[in-house]
């Protein structure tokens, strides 16, 4: 039930932000966020595929290569947990770094879909990059709180 209702309020908020956001610039990734939020109190075998569930609603949301973001947030799903068991979890500086690892494997999983698809990968810039980790990692140490 809580899944359904932060699902329903990340819809909310990603339809507000998208008309509010400044066109060209990289809004944040509440699909991760959510993502992320389900992987910290979730068994694994649960978290995956719910993360990749995700990934694929967000795809058909958004009109775009179905299994692109489904991939992308199973990555960042896999390395959240990965993160977290090897770091204390508790701690504000271990979610900071298992968070980066997380948005660092959603990226490569972004990539490794789009070099397996021979797809042409688009010129990003660093910044982009570092712009979306910074507006994403305050809504996601926000959502960690509100996990039991």
């Amino acid at each position: 039930m809580r899944l359904l209702l932060a699902l329903l309020l990340t819809l909310f908020l990603s339809g507000l932000l998208s008309a509010l956001w400044p066109q060209g610039l990289m809004a944040p990734d509440l699909f991760l966020v959510l993502a992320l939020w389900y992987a910290q109190g979730s068994p694994a075998y649960l978290g995956l595929p719910v993360a990749f569930l995700l990934g694929l609603l967000q795809d058909l949301l958004g009109y775009g290569l179905v299994g692109l973001h489904g991939v992308g947030l199973l990555f960042a799903a896999y390395a959240y947990y990965a993160a977290n068991r090897r770091l204390a979890s508790g701690e504000s500086l271990p979610a900071l770094v298992a968070f980066a690892w997380a948005f660092a494997a959603k990226w490569l999983g972004h990539f490794l879909v789009a070099y397996w698809l021979r797809l042409e990968i688009p010129p990003l810039i660093p910044l982009d990059l570092l712009l979306e980790a910074l507006f994403t990692l305050p809504l996601f140490l926000l959502a960690r709180r509100f996990r039991p």
